[in-house]
């Protein structure tokens, strides 16, 4: 795999990063925005070169600014900020100390984060981790009780690709940023990958047990298709 860094002038005026790769086995060049670092990943074969594959790039700029400006706004983790928790804005209020994370539910939901300043985004990126493996074990736990069957593993973890994923071997890894979605979408992906413990597949079969496990799936997988890419947006 062979890496190039290049900055690519967009209509807009805008400039961003282009990070190009080579990589056997691919046949034609193809091109994606990073909505996490937001900048644009061309991938084409072993000996494409620059020069074709910032072409290619440029070509597609139109398509490329439209992609960034549509994408939610940043969501950095700072002292007084809103961001998106359990599908609802929530206040990020920073205290002294270090005690564990504490949500307080209302009107205007609040997540408080015992941390100096320079601490405040990396302690509250571990205590949205940490709920998250809650959440998500809560979610196992009642579907394990329907299927008959648990996951030898849940994992957490910052992925940019995929919400979650099965392996054959029934370890099963989820993204915290879904954290921030409805709990009905959270759900939604642990019963997709708890399902695959069964069927390590797409089929009928496959969807007869996600609905199975979660009857009114659809209206979340589709929140999650028009909305990822504000939880994509978290903590940045």
């Amino acid at each position: 795999m062979i890496r190039h860094l290049a900055n690519l002038h967009l209509p807009s005026g805008r400039q961003v990063q282009a990070l190009i790769t080579a990589r056997r086995g691919t046949k034609r060049l193809t091109l994606r925005v990073d909505p996490i670092k937001r900048h644009v990943m061309v991938s084409g074969p072993a000996r494409v070169k620059l020069s074709d594959a910032l072409g290619f790039a440029h070509q597609n700029s139109g398509w490329i600014d439209a992609r960034l400006t549509a994408l939610p706004l940043p969501a950095p983790f700072e002292e007084g900020a809103s961001f998106l928790f359990r599908g609802r804005p929530t206040k990020l209020v920073r205290k002294p100390g270090r005690q564990a994370a504490s949500f307080h539910d209302g009107q205007e939901p609040i997540l408080e984060i015992f941390a100096p300043p320079q601490r405040m985004a990396g302690r509250t990126k571990l205590a949205l981790k940490a709920l998250a493996h809650g959440d998500a074990y809560h979610y196992v736990q009642v579907f394990s009780a329907k299927l008959g069957k648990a996951p030898n593993t849940i994992t957490i973890r910052d992925t940019r690709s995929r919400w979650g994923s099965c392996t054959a071997n029934g370890d099963i890894m989820l993204s915290w940023r879904l954290i921030g979605a409805p709990p009905k979408v959270f759900e939604y992906v642990v019963a997709h990958e708890m399902a695959h413990l069964v069927e390590l597949n797409h089929s009928n079969s496959f969807w007869m047990l996600v609905t199975s496990l979660m009857p009114d799936w659809k209206p979340a997988r589709a929140w999650l298709r028009a909305h990822g890419d504000t939880l994509l947006a978290l903590g940045f």
